[in-house]
C-alpha cells in the first residue's frame, strides 16, 4: 500500500552479509581502500582547481554569480544549451554562495569541484549499502571512467556535477521506491530538477526513474506525487520566460534549422565510435594528450588498461559463485546497465552532429556501475582470484588517475592529435601527437593579479588577453567596483602591459614589478589597433567576451623602436578569430622570436647595435580590433 514502508528485501539489492570471507566488525582494508581513493580524488579536485585558468562557460557564470553577490543584478535566465534553450538561473546563484564569502573566483573553482568530487563518496555509499564494502570500493574506482572523468575538471562549469546530482536521483528513487510519501516526492522533484540543470542529456535518466516509481507504485496517488515532482521540474525552468531582457532575434537557433540539421547526423557510424570513445578511446586520449608519457609509454599502458577491461567482462561469469541467487542478479544489473549506457550514447549521439566531450558525463555513470560489477565478480570469495583482481584493480586505478596529472602543474605546453580532436567530437582519435605551446594562466594567480587592476587603465599583451577572458568579474570582485578597462589600442592615459615572468625575461626589459607571476610593464607604447575592446557588462545568452566583427585581412604595421626595446603581438581573442604572422622585420632583417605561448610572441632586434634606432615593419593577417600590437621601451 502505497505510504506504508516497503521491506528493503523487496528492492533490487543484494545483501551479502553471510558471503565467504565477510569479517564482521574487523578493520575493513575495502574501506580504508576506497576512503584512500576518495580522498586522492578530492586533493586531485581541489588542485586541479586552483591550477584551472577555466573557460569562458566559467567566466559567464562567476560573471553573474559576482553580480548576484555583490546586489547588482539577479538574472532570470541561467546557462544556455546549443543556443537552443535556456536553463533556469540556479547555478549562478549557488556560485554566488563562495563568492559572497570572498573565495574570489579561485575559491569559487574548488568550490566546485568540491561538489564535483563528492560524486566518489555517494558512490562508495551507494555501493557498500546495495551489496558491500568491496562492491563500495569497486563502484568508487568505476567512476573514474579513464579520461571522460576528468571532462569536469576540463570544463569546471555545472556538467562538472552531472555525475553527482545522477547519483543523488538514484539514491533518491531507491528512497522513494520504498516509501513515495509526500516529502520523498518533493526531494525526487528536486533531485530531478538538478538533473536537467546539470545538462540536459540527463532527461533519460529522469524519465525512466519516473516510469519505474509510476510501476512500482501503481495507484491514483503515486501519480499525484510524482506529477508534484514534475511540477518542480517544470517550475525550476520557468524563470528564463519571465526575463525581461529581450532575447536577439538570431540569438537563439530556430528549432525548424535545429530538426532538420543536427537531429539523427549520421548515427550508424557515429553511434559505434562514440560508444567504443567512451569505453576505450577515452583512456587513450587521456594517456596521449594529458600525461608527459612517451608514444611508446603511452600505447603499453592503453593496451592494459583495454586488458583490465577484459578482466573485468572475465569478472562477469564469476559472478554466480557469489551466491546462486545474487550473483544471476547482480549479472543481470550488469547487463541491464550495460545497455541503458549504449542506449544513452545513442541518444547522446541523435542530438548533434558531433559529441563534444561535455556531452559525454551522462553516460559515464551505467558505464561505472557496469565495470563496477564485473570487478566485483573477482572480489566475490578469498583466494587466488581476489588476490589477482585486487592487483588488476589497482593497475587499473592507476591507469584512470594518470591523466588527471595534466592539472598538477603549470601548462606551458599542451599535446594536441594531429587532424582529431577528441575534446570537440568523441568519436576522433590519431595515433600520434604533437606538442603546441599555449597561454596558460591559472585562476588562483588571476585572484592575485585583480588587486592591482583597480585604476582605470589600457591593458596590453597577455594581461589584457586574461582580464579581457574573465569579463573583469575577479577585478570586481577584488576592488568592489566594476574598472573601467581598455583591452588593447593607443586610446587610454595610463597604459600597462603584462607578460608571464618566462616571457619577460626572453625580452630582455625589465618589469617595473612582478605579481603571481605577471611581469608589469608600464612604458608601453601601443602601436594597433587603434581601438581596442572595452570592459563591458554581459548580456543574457552571451559567452565569450565581445570581439570585433569580420574575417582574419592582411594588414602591415610600421614604426621605429630603440635597439633594447622588446616588440608583443597578441591576439586577445584567439577563440573568436585566428591570427596569421607573415614576416616581423627588423632593421631590415627578420626579427628574432624570443617567446611564444600559441596567442602571443615576443619579438627582439636580432642583429641590433645598442642605442641604434630601429624601424620596424609586422606583417599580419588578423581581425585587427582583436590584436594587440605595443612595444615595450627599456628604461632610458
Amino acid at each position: 500500500m502505497l505510504g506504508s514502508r516497503t521491506p528493503l528485501a523487496c528492492m533490487p539489492v543484494f545483501q551479502t552479509a553471510s558471503l565467504p570471507g565477510r569479517r564482521p566488525g574487523a578493520r575493513d582494508p575495502w574501506r580504508i581502500a576506497a576512503y584512500a581513493f576518495i580522498a586522492l580524488m578530492y586533493a586531485i579536485h581541489v588542485r586541479a582547481a586552483l591550477n584551472s585558468q577555466a573557460v569562458p562557460d566559467f567566466w559567464r557564470d562567476f560573471y553573474w554569480a559576482s553580480a548576484i553577490a555583490h546586489g547588482e543584478a539577479f538574472p532570470f535566465a541561467g546557462p544556455q544549451i546549443y543556443q537552443m534553450v535556456e536553463l533556469g538561473p540556479w547555478w549562478f546563484y549557488l556560485l554566488a554562495l563562495p563568492v559572497r564569502l570572498g573565495a574570489g573566483s579561485a575559491g569559487t573553482l574548488v568550490f566546485v569541484q568540491l561538489l564535483a568530487a563528492s560524486k566518489y563518496p555517494l558512490a562508495w555509499r551507494l555501493g557498500a549499502r546495495m551489496v558491500d564494502t568491496r562492491f563500495g570500493l569497486a563502484c568508487v574506482v568505476g567512476l573514474a571512467v579513464a579520461g571522460w572523468s576528468a571532462a569536469g575538471l576540463v570544463f569546471p562549469s555545472h556538467i562538472a556535477l552531472v555525475e553527482l546530482v545522477l547519483l543523488l536521483l538514484a539514491a533518491v528513487t531507491w528512497r522513494c521506491a520504498v516509501m513515495l510519501s509526500t516529502r520523498n516526492a518533493l526531494l525526487y522533484g528536486f533531485a530531478c530538477a538538478a538533473c536537467i540543470h546539470a545538462h540536459p542529456t540527463t532527461v533519460t535518466f529522469v524519465a525512466a526513474s519516473g516510469v519505474f516509481l509510476l510501476w512500482r507504485h501503481r495507484s491514483r496517488a503515486a501519480f499525484a506525487r510524482l506529477a508534484l515532482a514534475a511540477s518542480i521540474v517544470l517550475l525550476s525552468l520557468l524563470p528564463p520566460w519571465l526575463d525581461r531582457d529581450a532575447v536577439t532575434e538570431h540569438a537563439l537557433k530556430p528549432l525548424s534549422g535545429y530538426l532538420g540539421g543536427d537531429v539523427g547526423v549520421g548515427l550508424l557510424h557515429r553511434i559505434p565510435g562514440v560508444a567504443w570513445g567512451v569505453l576505450a578511446v577515452g583512456a587513450w586520449w587521456g594517456l596521449l594528450l594529458m600525461t608527459p608519457l612517451p608514444l611508446a609509454a603511452a600505447q603499453a599502458a592503453w593496451w592494459l588498461y583495454c586488458l583490465c577491461l577484459v578482466f573485468v567482462a572475465a569478472g562477469y561469469a564469476r559472478l554466480p559463485a557469489v551466491a546462486p541467487a545474487s550473483g544471476v542478479r547482480l549479472r543481470f544489473v550488469g547487463g541491464l546497465a550495460f545497455a541503458a549506457f549504449l542506449a544513452q550514447v545513442a541518444f547522446v549521439v541523435s542530438l548533434r552532429p558531433i559529441t563534444p566531450v561535455w556531452m559525454v558525463p551522462s553516460c559515464v555513470l551505467p558505464l561505472a556501475l557496469a565495470i563496477a560489477i564485473g570487478w566485483y565478480g573477482w572480489f566475490a570469495r578469498p583466494g587466488l582470484a581476489r588476490r589477482a583482481g585486487t592487483l588488476a584493480l589497482c593497475v587499473y586505478a592507476a591507469i584512470v588517475v594518470a591523466p588527471y596529472s595534466l592539472f598538477l602543474h603549470d601548462i606551458r605546453e599542451l599535446r594536441q592529435m594531429p587532424g582529431a580532436n577528441p575534446y570537440y567530437d568523441a568519436g576522433d582519435r590519431s595515433d600520434t601527437f604533437v606538442t603546441a605551446p599555449v597561454p596558460f594562466y591559472p585562476a588562483v594567480r588571476i585572484d592575485r593579479i585583480a588587486r592591482e587592476l583597480c585604476r582605470p587603465a589600457t591593458l596590453h599583451a597577455r594581461l589584457a588577453a586574461v582580464v579581457e577572458a574573465t569579463f573583469a568579474a575577479p577585478v570586481r570582485d577584488a576592488c568592489g567596483h566594476w574598472p573601467e578597462f581598455r583591452f588593447g589600442g593607443t586610446a587610454g592615459d595610463h597604459h600597462l602591459a603584462g607578460l608571464r615572468s618566462h616571457a619577460a625575461r626572453a625580452s630582455g626589459v625589465a618589469p617595473a614589478r612582478v605579481v603571481a607571476g605577471m611581469a608589469l610593464y608600464e612604458h608601453v607604447r601601443p602601436i594597433a589597433p587603434e581601438q581596442g575592446g572595452r570592459a563591458e557588462r554581459l548580456r543574457r545568452l552571451q559567452i565569450d567576451p565581445d570581439s570585433a566583427a569580420g574575417s582574419p585581412r592582411p594588414a602591415t604595421f610600421e614604426f621605429d623602436a630603440e635597439a633594447g626595446d622588446a616588440v608583443v603581438l597578441t591576439n586577445r581573442l584567439p577563440l573568436a578569430a585566428p591570427m596569421t604572422i607573415d614576416a616581423v622585420v627588423a632593421g631590415g632583417q627578420p626579427a628574432r622570436l624570443a617567446d611564444d605561448d600559441g596567442s602571443e610572441r615576443v619579438y627582439l632586434c636580432a642583429a641590433c647595435a645598442d642605442g641604434a634606432r630601429v624601424h620596424w615593419r609586422v606583417d599580419v593577417q588578423a581581425v585587427i580590433g582583436n590584436i594587440d600590437l605595443v612595444v615595450l621601451e627599456r628604461a632610458r
